[in-house]
């Protein structure tokens, strides 16, 4: 007799992730006649700006810009000057695309550094990191049985697969004045402007994804006076993505914001204490849900003789995201008197050949005055060290995000930091989509054996003709697998019959 089984589609999002991507760029600064000669660098920051991004022929490309800053002590040491340099970048990784796939990306970078040529000239080089991750439409057809003939004896399980469901980006534009305090000196010109955007609250309302946050802003600034100051302050956001499915509450939504523009000035009156920010970026939205896979993994037929057709599939689920926070330290400089600013860079976190620990730095640009009062530039380092969780046997990813609330105990500086953990497995899955079964005439036997065993009760009822329920009964169970040996009834042929009869 043939079984009759309907297919099921699972539709989802195959994710592939590409994360070793590094790169350096590097350009030339030359110094204008109308400002001073070159003493000795200071200072070095940047942002990542993404233009475009496409997938096309075989290949994945993100191209932008990185808009550096340097900070610089004339000859002579008076006074603190500000260079400004574009360098564009194009990322190209080749990958097995899809016309219908999604490229998110996010770019950062892990260090800045400026070299001197000669007075008037300065050779600027950036480490840029970039991790990829293509989405592409995906289904999964697994099939069922309608009908199960009576004496078919199935292993059935369904599993909670968490898997990237749908995916959708918004443009988002800020433009917003923002007012330092009246009680705090005022800029007669910005030597640092930064912006991180960072997302604080996510949730899903029917067929939106909302979140909120705030541009969060830190400048340096020259004071009329010729002294500088430090200023960081907010500008909060709370914007929607439209989805396209209907989503459950146990769906959990990712944000990832990516800046596209970013223009920071004061409104150009002395002493300003008013900022006007411009602000442009895409908010990468993905939505992760736990989709149930049904599998019939095995099984076979009391009555006769069971010829079973099977399918398999391969699925990668996320099995845990986590995210912790801890305080890095790192060692000042000995002539070190008095902070001033700090800028921060994060290196790629990668794990070791075994996938136990990861190691990377974090790099920190220190502005400070030194004992006899002039200004200094110094890079700080810190390497981290990463383990994985004991228990976990999956592929493990982890980032470092540092927390711009750096303090000063002693002769070192604390940095918090946030880890963002996430753990995925391939899961190979074999399922029964089809088959016929015989019926063979029974044979007289005895209706119940007894012996001693150990192990999953599936496998030793499968091995006698029993059935998991009736061996439970028989011997009082309620466990699925026996830790350890021990003596057991085992009810067959016309046992399992009475034993299932009395069970209905």
């Amino acid at each position: 007799m043939e079984i009759l089984f309907q297919a099921q589609t699972i539709r989802y999002l195959a994710e592939k992730r590409f994360d070793d991507l590094h790169q350096e760029q590097s350009g030339e600064i030359l110094i204008p006649e109308t400002l001073p000669e070159l003493g000795r660098v200071i200072d070095s920051y940047g942002a990542v700006l993404i233009q475009d991004r496409s997938v096309d022929n075989g290949s994945a490309t993100v191209s932008g810009s990185i808009q550096v800053g340097i900070l610089y002590v004339p000859a002579g040491e008076e006074g603190v000057e500000r260079l400004d340099l574009t360098l564009p970048f194009t990322v190209t990784k080749k990958v097995p695309t899809q016309p219908d796939s999604i490229l998110y990306c996010w770019c950062w970078l892990r260090s800045i550094d400026a070299r001197f040529v000669n007075s008037r000239k300065l050779l600027i080089r950036a480490g840029l990191c970039s991790e990829l991750t293509l989405l592409t439409p995906a289904e999964l057809t697994l099939h069922q049985m309608k009908d199960c003939p009576r004496g078919l004896i199935c292993k059935t399980e369904t599993y909670p697969m968490r898997l990237p469901l749908c995916a959708a980006e918004k443009e988002i534009q800020i433009a917003d004045e923002v007012l330092m305090p009246e009680d705090g000196p005022g800029a007669e010109r910005l030597l640092k402007a930064q912006c991180t955007v960072t997302v604080t609250e996510r949730r899903i309302l029917g067929e939106k994804a909302v979140f909120q946050g705030a541009l969060e802003l830190h400048i340096l600034a020259a004071t009329e006076d010729g002294g500088i100051f430090n200023w960081s302050g907010s500008v909060p956001y709370s914007q929607y993505v439209e989805l396209d499915r209907s989503c459950a509450e146990t769906d959990d939504l990712s944000v990832q914001p990516i800046l596209r523009h970013l223009e920071i000035d004061t409104d150009g009156q002395p002493d300003s204490r008013r900022l006007l920010v411009n602000v442009s970026f895409t908010a990468q939205t993905l939505l992760w849900g736990d989709v149930p896979v049904t599998l019939t993994e095995d099984a076979y037929y009391l009555k006769g003789e069971f010829a079973p057709q099977w399918e398999s599939c391969t699925l990668n689920s996320c099995l845990d995201r986590v995210e912790t926070d801890r305080s890095e330290t790192l060692d000042l400089p000995d002539d070190a008197e008095r902070i001033v600013d700090w800028t921060c860079f994060q290196d790629r976190i990668a794990a070791t050949t075994d996938g136990t620990k990861a190691r990377g730095n974090l790099y920190v640009n220190l502005l400070y005055y030194d004992r006899s009062g002039s200004l200094q530039g110094r890079m700080l380092r810190r390497e981290l060290h990463l383990e994985r969780q004991a228990e976990r046997t999956a592929d493990w990813c982890c980032e470092v995000e540092p927390i711009r609330e750096l303090t000063r105990q002693g002769r070192q500086m604390v940095m918090p930091v946030r880890l963002q953990q996430r753990y995925c497995q391939n899961a190979p899955m074999r399922n029964l989509c089809g088959g016929e079964v015989t019926e063979v005439p029974r044979e007289a036997g005895p209706s119940l054996l007894v012996m001693s065993a150990s192990g999953e009760l599936w496998q030793i009822a499968r091995d006698n003709g029993s059935t998991v329920r009736a061996i439970q009964t028989a011997n009082e169970l309620e466990e699925a697998a026996l830790g350890r040996e021990r003596l057991l009834l085992i009810p067959t042929g016309r046992g399992v019959d009475a034993v299932e009869e009395v069970c209905k």
